[in-house]
């Protein structure tokens, strides 16, 4: 007769579930950056994402500091990257198209840090639909040049059924090949000069996104114009089906497409673009409200980070998709000014 153990099952499985939370909490950072991702179950997907040993690989501090060789070509005849800005605003009509939004201070917040910390030759904004009434649009607008897209021309390569990002995901790489320049998405904001990807040893940047890298996210790009890799990646749109998947083909795609062709594409560590992550415990990380203790060491940080939150972190990803409505539709001049959270001491120097 086999004997069974219920009781030592029982203990053996809280062991276990014990061990697992321990686990969650190991991945903390001790200055005023630190977080804690105790929330989420080890080795579950937000897990791998959110862990990181904050430690750039050698190729990402490479391309990070513009040193990195290029095999097969010569640096020198690399075309210059333009210290040009995209956003790309409004291709759907509102009035039938449930996911537009009113251009927020949010987003004159964006333009903002553009304008402050990259001091660009030029910010432009790609529209198809522009509400130019808007109050934060009319701050906005005499430090930007207005690019109209027609829908109906624009048609023709991109089909007006598609969900709108993926329109936008399109429309960025046809303007990034086309003139080349920096693309941000409407929610990220600028920390510091992009200068050393700008004259960098390749014709392209993107960032890690997720702490296990497991994609290179089309939030943030840096090309020149005519960049092998964005034809390459763009092609390979000629295949896509909408409502097939959300963001294969703008950030696994990307990785895939890096790692069999390294040579046309650097690729930034995490903190460069996209970290804290789109995880809703990340997000809440960025907006929960700090003590003044708290917030003493976050801006001894970000001080010490010359303006940002991690070394070498040019630009924050908002990850407007979580944090619009509980927190970036909220947001005024002055609750960014009273209220003590990380993502509001990296604001306030955008202010005017």
């Amino acid at each position: 007769m086999t004997r069974r153990y219920p009781g030592r099952v029982i203990v053996l499985t809280i062991v276990f579930c014990v061990c697992l939370l321990c686990l969650a909490v190991q991945y903390k950072y001790s200055d005023g950056a630190k977080f804690y991702s105790y929330r989420l179950v080890p080795f579950s997907w937000p897990a791998r994402i959110e862990s990181w040993d904050y430690r750039d690989t050698a190729a990402e501090k490479q391309c990070f500091n513009g040193d990195l060789q290029t095999s097969g070509s010569d640096n020198n005849t690399l075309q210059k990257i333009p210290n040009v800005v995209h956003f790309i605003w409004g291709l759907k009509d509102p009035d039938i198209d449930s996911n537009a939004r009113k251009f927020s201070f949010a987003n004159y917040l964006a333009i903002r840090a553009a304008l402050v910390s990259l001091n660009p030759d030029q910010v432009k904004l790609h529209y198809s639909y522009l509400d130019q009434t808007s109050e934060w649009f009319q701050k906005a607008q005499h430090n930007l040049t207005l690019v109209y897209h027609d829908p109906h021309a624009m048609s023709k390569d991109i089909p007006s059924t598609w969900h709108t990002a993926h329109m936008s995901d399109v429309l960025r790489l046809q303007i990034l090949r086309d003139e080349g320049g920096i693309y941000m998405d409407m929610d990220v904001y600028a920390f510091q000069p992009f200068d050393t990807l700008l004259r960098g040893a390749k014709s392209a940047f993107m960032g890690h996104e997720g702490g296990n890298r497991f994609g290179l996210c089309n939030g943030v790009i840096v090309a020149a114009k005519d960049a092998p890799f964005l034809s390459r990646w763009l092609k390979t749109y000629d295949d896509f089906v909408e409502g097939s998947e959300w963001n294969y083909h703008s950030v696994v795609l990307p990785k895939q497409l890096e790692q069999k062709y390294p040579d046309e594409i650097c690729a930034l560590s995490p903190a460069a673009f996209f970290w804290p992550t789109w995880s809703q415990g990340d997000v809440d990380f960025m907006h929960e409200p700090l003590s003044t203790a708290e917030a003493v060491d976050v801006q001894a940080v970000v001080d010490g980070n010359k303006g940002a939150l991690y070394q070498n972190q040019l630009a924050y990803h908002a990850w407007n998709q979580v944090a619009f409505r509980p927190y970036l539709l909220h947001l005024t001049p002055e609750k960014i000014m009273a209220h003590d959270t990380r993502f509001n001491i990296l604001m306030r120097r955008f202010l005017e």
